[in-house]
């Protein structure tokens, strides 16, 4: 069945502007008669937290947003994109890198130093080529975008020095599924796009359409996320939780419990009402 989807990174549980991505996922992909499925970007290991999938899971429940279909993981995934590895290898698209962070500072575009080292060595990376084309795609929020690879990143990596796929291959592979029709996801993930679409139209994978809704800032005007310290969402309070992210989602919830309200958001969400801004968000004193 056709589907969106919401994969967040187990390194700790939901917080406000997850959750409040997660519920835009939810209703979208239900507005669009999808089912909504759930992904853990689980692959770089060392982050990744005890415990913080399960009260993902917990927070998703409480609030209503039940998943469809079993949960998928990408550490349960790595033979998919090994396949696409050597696939892009077959075709000459990929290349080894020995080259350090130290050596790259202050280069944000890679410079190409080791595009001819084509057989594999050890204590390398692998990157993909990227030529001058233009991409092009037009995001349901942000609009129409054009990049080019060469002039904003070069040549990127998509497996680590250390041995993990990274990130922007396995996302191409896994949004590259044809039953991935649309991804809803926070603006600041934007910039990754172009990248995932190079692999995709690489790969001969079909690409999903694209929403990229704004994120929440704390009042520094920092995003919300584990890294700037945001809190555990309270589970004990998911109606008000709730109520605060339709708000922020340009909706005006009535006054309905938990599953009348999560049923009445599905009805009247309307992708056109989210702004194409991010928004500061302070929360109420607990």
């Amino acid at each position: 069945m056709a589907a969106g989807r919401f994969a967040p990174s187990p390194t700790g549980p939901l917080h406000i502007g997850s959750l409040y991505t997660a519920l835009a996922s939810f209703l979208d992909a239900h507005a669009e008669g999808l089912a909504w499925r759930l992904r853990f970007d689980d692959l770089d290991a060392p982050r990744n937290q005890p415990g913080a999938e399960s009260r993902i899971l917990r927070s998703l429940e409480v609030h209503g947003l039940q998943w469809d279909g079993p949960v998928e993981r990408q550490s349960e995934r790595l033979d998919l994109y090994q396949g696409a590895l050597e696939a892009l290898r077959r075709k000459a698209k990929t290349f080894h890198c020995t080259c350090s962070r130290k050596a790259l500072a202050g280069s944000p575009i890679y410079p190409g130093h080791c595009r001819d080292q084509i057989a594999p060595i050890p204590n390398a990376a692998i990157r993909v080529r990227v030529d001058d084309t233009a991409l092009e795609f037009t995001d349901l929020v942000q609009g129409h975008q054009r990049t080019r690879l060469d002039l904003t990143v070069g040549d990127f990596i998509i497996k680590r020095r250390d041995g993990p796929f990274a990130y922007q291959l396995a996302t191409a592979v896994d949004d590259g599924d044809p039953s991935i029709v649309r991804v809803l996801r926070g603006q600041d993930l934007l910039a990754n796009t172009p990248r995932q679409l190079h692999i995709m139209a690489l790969l001969g994978l079909p690409a999903p359409t694209y929403a990229h809704i704004p994120v929440l800032l704390n009042r520094a005007g920092q995003k919300w996320s584990k890294q700037t310290g945001a809190p555990a969402v309270n589970d004990q309070r998911p109606l008000a939780n709730l109520r605060v992210c339709l708000t922020l989602l340009g909706l005006q919830p009535p006054d309905l419990d938990l599953e009348p309200l999560v049923e009445w958001a599905k009805f009247h969400w309307r992708l056109s009402r989210v702004s194409n801004q991010n928004q500061r968000f302070d929360p109420p004193a607990s």
